[in-house]
């Protein structure tokens, strides 16, 4: 069904005044379903950076050492594919849903849909029972019984808000850094106001701002006309059969017209007038629906998790060509994330021409390259490296230090000197290998474009 020529953003009223939105909440299958998906997600996302896997948080962002611990995995600064890699692997996933089931992401997965329907929503209902009388309650004088209720509410939003901002910078400091931040601010400044700021940014947008993140802000919405199709599976209203809207009777279809799903939707939409924008694939209105159809007798499904072309009666294309662009990407970019990481080594290393110099003229017909060396010692023990000339004969390399002392999960930086007779070449360049190895076996060649004056 086309959406109407007048249609408008539901919360979005005359001047851009917001629309407040009193949202019912309702129990089916799909709320059952999405509120465990929610409570796992909320078990990941709070307790990976209190609990160790190997030697470390099982998730942490360490800025200031440049080290990345995922789940057991230790990625340094020198690193970057690999995040690379994980990136692509997750926007091509969210491509692909989207291709297949629309905005699964949205209604299951995002942060902001699952702390709002599966925390702040609940809390409020709590407290202030049901729409009806949380529309009284604000749109009534300033009383004692009010003051107590938005006070409990909101001090409730706030603990909620304050223990996610203490487990966001946990991410980033630790936990012992948050720990300690929290008793005495002093300790990490930076921390504490990132703390502050993540705390009163979520206490805004559970308080306020709400489905105004999904709606004005986040722009996925925007860009999954580009991903959906008639073959994509989404929230969509059975139009053959709920129309013509009415009283149930001979000439009326099955859609009674309660607005049961336009009370039940987060974003506020009618979801009778087709795919929209702001509808967040959370599936409350089927839940609704079916509910209603249970009491009057009819067959669920007038609102259900289908393609257009399925409600058409058209049989549904899974394997689309973009379906199946999105899967080759995704089973890419896994597969060479998966190898990388299985032939990562323990020691990474690099040299590179310092910057101004390409050679150095040394007395007895000697000449030297300059470069900068860096070392990574991607393992969990400290290793002791050495660098040693295989090529040529009588070529010598000095480098500070050595041999060098590599703590574990450790970069470090140093220049080097090579030196050798000049070569016997036209161009002035030549082969120079080297060979790095450390105490616990690792071995590798390296051949170094060697420059000098040209014979």
């Amino acid at each position: 069904m086309p959406l109407a020529e007048d249609d408008q953003v539901v919360t979005i009223g005359t001047h851009g005044r917001r629309v407040w939105l009193y949202v019912d909440r309702v129990v089916g299958r799909w709320m059952v379903r999405r509120t465990a998906v929610a409570w796992l997600l909320f078990s990941i996302l709070l307790v990976a950076p209190w609990i160790d896997m190997g030697d470390h948080a099982a998730l942490r962002f360490d800025i200031p050492n440049r080290k990345f611990h995922l789940f057991g995995i230790t990625l340094l600064a020198s690193d970057s594919s690999y995040l690379l890699f994980l990136f692509g692997s997750v926007v091509f996933s969210v491509f692909l849903v989207t291709a297949l089931w629309g905005r699964a992401w949205c209604g299951w997965a995002c942060p902001q849909t699952v702390f709002l329907e599966s925390i702040i929503r609940p809390i409020e209902a709590l407290i202030e029972v049901s729409p009806r009388t949380r529309a009284r309650l604000d749109q009534g004088p300033l009383t004692a019984a009010k003051v107590w209720k938005k006070g409990l509410k909101f001090a409730v939003y706030l603990v909620v808000a304050g223990a996610v901002g203490t487990t966001v910078v946990a991410y980033f400091i630790g936990r012992e850094g948050v720990l300690d931040a929290q008793f005495d601010p002093r300790t990490h400044p930076a921390g504490t106001a990132f703390f502050v700021a993540i705390t009163a940014l979520l206490f805004f947008d559970f308080a306020w701002f709400r489905e105004q993140t999904c709606v004005v802000v986040c722009p996925y919405g925007r860009f999954q006309s580009v991903l959906l199709d008639a073959d994509s599976v989404s929230v969509n209203y059975d139009t053959r059969r709920g129309e013509p809207r009415g009283k149930k009777g001979s000439t009326t279809g099955d859609c009674v017209d309660c607005h049961r799903c336009v009370q039940v939707c987060p974003t506020g939409i009618d979801i009778r007038k087709g795919v929209q924008m702001e509808c967040v694939g959370c599936m409350a209105c089927i839940d609704a629906c079916d509910d209603v159809m249970g009491r009057i007798g009819r067959p669920e499904g007038l609102i259900r998790f289908a393609s257009l072309n399925e409600l058409e009666g058209e049989k549904r294309k899974v394997w689309r060509p973009r379906v199946v662009l999105y899967a080759l990407a995704l089973v890419a970019v896994v597969a060479g994330l998966t190898f990388s990481l299985n032939h990562r080594e323990a020691l990474e290393f690099s040299l590179a021409r310092a910057p101004g110099s390409l050679y150095t003229e040394l007395p007895g017909d000697q000449v030297q390259n300059q470069a900068n060396l860096r070392i990574s010692n991607r393992s969990h023990t400290e290793r002791e490296v050495r660098i040693e000339v295989v090529e040529p004969a009588g070529g010598s390399i000095v480098v500070p230090g050595q041999p060098l002392k590599m703590a574990a999960e450790r970069e470090l930086r140093v220049p080097v000197f090579m030196v050798r007779s000049r070569p016997e070449t036209a161009n002035g360049r030549s082969p120079f290998t080297i060979r790095v190895h450390d105490d616990q076996g690792y071995e590798r060649l390296y051949t170094w474009n060697f420059m000098s004056k040209p014979r």
